[in-house]
């Protein structure tokens, strides 16, 4: 089964990386929605359900986090991301977002996304603050707008 954006950014703080990006204070980002694409209401919705996933994934709702993913994936998302929202308080923020394809029921998005540790749990390993590009497929289930699967790529650590 597919795993999804906070599961990937578990493994993160596991690999290496040669560049080292800069923190970026969530009070002062902005970003305009880019890409192609031709429904702004539904290009909309999509980037709400990701900031929706990320403000979850932040207070740690697992119920409201897993709402915004595709059914078939909550049960395993849940048992893997349980242990980490126990170890880990994470501030998660959107730097940009830009639609790479759309169609009536599926979309592909790429966001540059922050995660840093805000505190973990006494003995939890290193969790390395980063940004990173993740590639989210979101698509259309029960006429509502879901993430099905997200890829984390070109990891920046702020360390």
């Amino acid at each position: 089964m597919k795993k999804v954006l906070l599961l990937v950014i578990a493994g993160i703080f596991l690999t290496g990386c040669n560049s080292v990006a800069v923190y970026q204070d969530p009070k002062t980002v902005s970003y305009s929605l880019e890409g192609e694409y031709d429904n702004t209401e539904d290009a909309q919705e999509v980037v709400q359900v990701i900031q929706d996933n990320l403000h979850y994934a932040q207070e740690e709702d697992m119920e409201g986090y897993l709402s915004t993913l595709i059914s078939s994936a909550r049960e395993e998302t849940e048992e893997e991301l349980f242990p980490f929202f126990e170890s880990y308080d994470l501030e998660h923020t959107v730097l940009s977002v830009e639609i790479l394809d759309q169609e009536e029921n599926r979309m592909l998005v790429k966001t540059e996304q922050q995660a840093v540790m805000v505190d973990s749990v006494d003995g939890a390993e290193q969790y390395r603050d980063h940004i990173a590009e993740a590639n989210h497929t979101v698509i259309k289930e029960n006429e509502e707008w879901k993430i099905e699967e997200t890829i984390m790529t070109d990891t920046l650590f702020l360390d």
